[in-house]
């Protein structure tokens, strides 16, 4: 995102969430956000699941090679849904056996970086699949391989990138060592607010999330960073987007709750946008910041923060 790199809600809100949050008020976003999101848009994931609804079904998965590293397997694979592309991911395996608990890790948008890709969070994988965890990570393709434009087919590629996310935790729940019980999402950036949706729509099957430098809509870096919009131009973009809004979701994602991990200051993500982000989510959560970090977080107290707070929670 930094370099001159260009960037930027089916509103699937459980019923819960006006008990959980109360109705967020018109100025109250528009003013933290600069976002056209209304208490109007909350819903019921019972009327909104159709926008993300997929055929559902086994997963087939292609093994292309395969390392063994200091009692973990990192398999390199693809993995495919009923009618879906293939997914390239890279899956990490504790060699014992036994039932496991397991994470889906969704990378950051910071190309050309290397890291920007499933390879973000491999060494996290490999640190907790020594703890007897399995990972998950799918390297993510909007917008990573194909830019905004501005119209319908953002928010369909949006809700695309959702289902891809999703066929990931059907991968890991049928599998016969995975326990249901302790399945984690963790994101960062734009895989950070894909992870919020998901553990929203799931919230059956995820336990936990650890979101990093996410913003509260997809709207906001798209517009900006991307389409270079303003005005009215903008306000009808925020209303289209509006149905994918993180905002709208954090109030009953993981059950078991959230670690939200900021870089303090982060040029992309203002205070305003972080504390209405943190305070509309659903307790449990865990916040924490990280002063002088840059937006990557690359940082070995906040790495440290994070694998704790799944250990004790996915281990105990």
């Amino acid at each position: 995102m930094r370099n001159g790199l260009r960037r930027s809600l089916d509103a699937a809100v459980v019923a819960t969430c006006v008990l959980l949050v109360g109705n967020l008020s018109t100025s109250a976003q528009s003013s933290s956000l600069g976002s056209s999101a209304s208490a109007g848009a909350v819903m019921s994931l019972d009327q909104d699941t159709g926008l993300f609804g997929y055929e559902r079904g086994p997963v087939a998965v292609e093994e292309l090679s395969v390392e063994h590293r200091d009692g973990v397997v990192v398999r390199d694979i693809t993995y495919t849904g009923p009618g879906a592309t293939p997914v390239r991911a890279y899956l990490v395996e504790p060699e014992t056996g036994g039932r496991h608990a397991a994470i889906l890790f969704l990378h950051w948008f910071e190309p050309p970086n290397p890291k920007s890709s499933r390879l973000e969070f491999l060494d996290n994988a490999v640190t907790l699949a020594q703890h007897g965890v399995v990972g998950l990570l799918p390297d993510l393709t909007f917008p990573w391989n194909a830019d905004p434009v501005g119209d319908r087919s953002d928010l369909d590629r949006v809700v695309a990138q959702t289902i891809q996310a999703r066929r990931g935790l059907d991968l890991l729940t049928g599998r016969t060592d995975i326990d249901r019980k302790r399945i984690a999402v963790v994101g960062h950036d734009y895989g950070g607010m894909y992870g919020l949706l998901v553990s929203a729509l799931d919230r059956s099957r995820v336990t936990y999330t650890v979101a990093i430098n996410v913003d509260a809509t997809f709207s906001n870096w798209f517009a900006h960073f991307w389409l270079g919009l303003s005005g009215e131009d903008t306000v009808r973009y925020e209303k289209l987007l509006e149905p994918t809004d993180p905002i709208h979701f954090v109030c009953c994602g993981a059950r078991g709750g959230i670690l939200y991990q900021f870089s303090e200051p982060d040029f992309f993500i203002p205070d305003s946008t972080r504390r209405t982000l943190v305070s509309a989510t659903a307790e449990p959560k865990t916040y924490k910041l990280y002063p002088g970090a840059e937006h990557e977080l690359d940082d070995e107290t906040a790495r440290h923060d994070r694998i704790s707070w799944l250990l004790d929670r996915l281990t105990r």
